[in-house]
């Protein structure tokens, strides 16, 4: 959501532990998950933790590319050159464009960010803190 491009290897996965830490969404993934693949998927994400593939999170609208593993860089510099050939200073007013937030996201924002740190605080997340501490030590 906060990337212009995103590639991905066919190894990778994707997941958001919040819920798990006893914590809640923040960076504003609680708005634009649901507005990038849907409420459905945005929920197994975000509130239960399930992991994406690089082709589920390719079909949601989260990756534009999945590659082979040993072949992200090359692909990177490719897309690199595509954007490059643009003219840089429509690409740069384009993205500001793309990225000027809506109301609304400057709020959920205040709102996740409020919300965060109180769930920083909670014996809920202090607990799975300490567990996932003590999992390290073992």
């Amino acid at each position: 959501f906060h990337c212009d491009y995103v590639l991905a290897s066919t190894t990778a996965t994707f997941s958001t532990p919040f819920i798990q830490l006893g914590l809640v969404p923040e960076g504003a993934s609680s708005l634009l998950m649901p507005r990038t693949m849907g409420y459905q998927r945005a929920f197994a994400t975000l509130v239960m933790g399930r992991k994406m593939s690089a082709e589920d999170a390719r079909i949601a609208g989260f990756v534009n590319v999945v590659v082979s593993p040993g072949h992200t860089e090359a692909e990177a510099r490719k897309v690199a050159r595509e954007i490059g050939a643009l003219p840089a200073e429509a690409v740069a007013t384009s993205r500001k464009l793309l990225r000027l937030p809506p109301e609304d996201l400057t709020r959920r924002i205040d709102q996740e960010g409020h919300l965060f740190g109180e769930r920083m605080r909670s014996q809920e997340a202090v607990a799975a803190f300490q567990a996932f501490v003590s999992r390290k030590k073992a």
